[in-house]
C-alpha cells in the first residue's frame, strides 16, 4: 500500500464521516490494510492530517505552475496573479488530486483541524505567505494583488462550505471578472478604491 493510497483512504473517511470521526483504525479499514501497515507510514493521526495539508500545498503549487505555464499573455504583468485566479476556478479531476477537489464540508473539516492545531495552521500560513509574495512579484501592486487573491479565495471557500457558490455560466463569468480586476492598466488598487 502506497502513501498516496493511504491518503486517498483518509480523504474518503473524512468525506463520508467527517474529520471528528477520523481515526487511524477507520483509515486502515478504508484502505484495507492493518493498522500496523498504516502506522508504518503515519504513526499518529496528526501525522496523517499533516501529510494531507502538505499534499494540498504541493497540489496547489502544481496547479498554479500549470496555470502560469498556460497563461495566454505571458508578457503581461500579473502572470502569477492570473495563475492563482485560474487555479482557484479550475475544475479538479479527483483522479489527479487528493485534496484540491474536496467536497462541501470536507474543506470545513480540514480548516477546523487547522484552527485547533497551531503547528498545522502554520504550514498553511507559510504557504500563503509564499504564494502572496509570488502574486506581488510580477508587476501588479500589492493592494490589487491582495484584493484579487481574496476574491479568488472566495470561490474555494464558497464551494467548500456550500455558501451559495456560483454555478454554470455564472461561475465562469465571476472568474473572468476577477481576472479583469487583476489587469486594471495603470491604476493601483488604492486608486481604484478611491475612484
Amino acid at each position: 500500500m502506497t502513501r498516496d493510497e493511504l491518503l486517498r483512504a483518509t480523504v474518503r473517511v473524512v468525506a463520508e464521516e467527517g474529520l471528528p470521526r477520523l481515526t487511524l483504525d477507520a483509515v486502515a479499514r478504508a484502505a484495507g490494510v492493518s493498522k500496523g501497515g498504516l502506522l508504518y507510514h503515519f504513526p499518529t493521526k496528526e501525522a496523517l492530517i499533516r501529510a494531507l495539508i502538505e499534499t494540498f500545498i504541493a497540489e496547489w503549487d502544481r496547479a498554479m505552475a500549470r496555470e502560469y505555464a498556460r497563461d495566454p499573455e505571458p508578457e503581461k504583468p500579473g502572470r502569477w496573479l492570473r495563475a492563482y485566479v485560474r487555479a482557484s476556478f479550475a475544475e479538479v479531476d479527483p483522479n489527479e488530486s487528493l485534496t484540491l477537489g474536496l467536497g462541501q464540508g470536507d474543506l470545513a473539516s480540514f480548516l477546523a483541524a487547522l484552527a485547533v492545531n497551531p503547528e498545522l495552521l502554520g504550514l498553511i500560513q507559510t504557504a500563503y505567505d509564499r504564494w502572496h509574495r509570488l502574486l506581488v512579484s510580477d508587476g501588479v501592486d500589492e493592494v490589487t494583488a491582495t484584493a484579487v487573491r481574496f476574491a479568488a479565495d472566495g470561490i474555494y471557500f464558497a464551494e467548500g462550505f456550500g455558501l451559495a457558490p456560483p454555478v454554470g455560466r455564472q461561475r465562469q463569468q465571476v472568474c473572468d471578472l476577477i481576472l479583469a480586476w487583476s489587469a486594471a492598466p495603470g491604476r493601483t488598487g488604492t486608486e481604484m478604491a478611491g475612484a
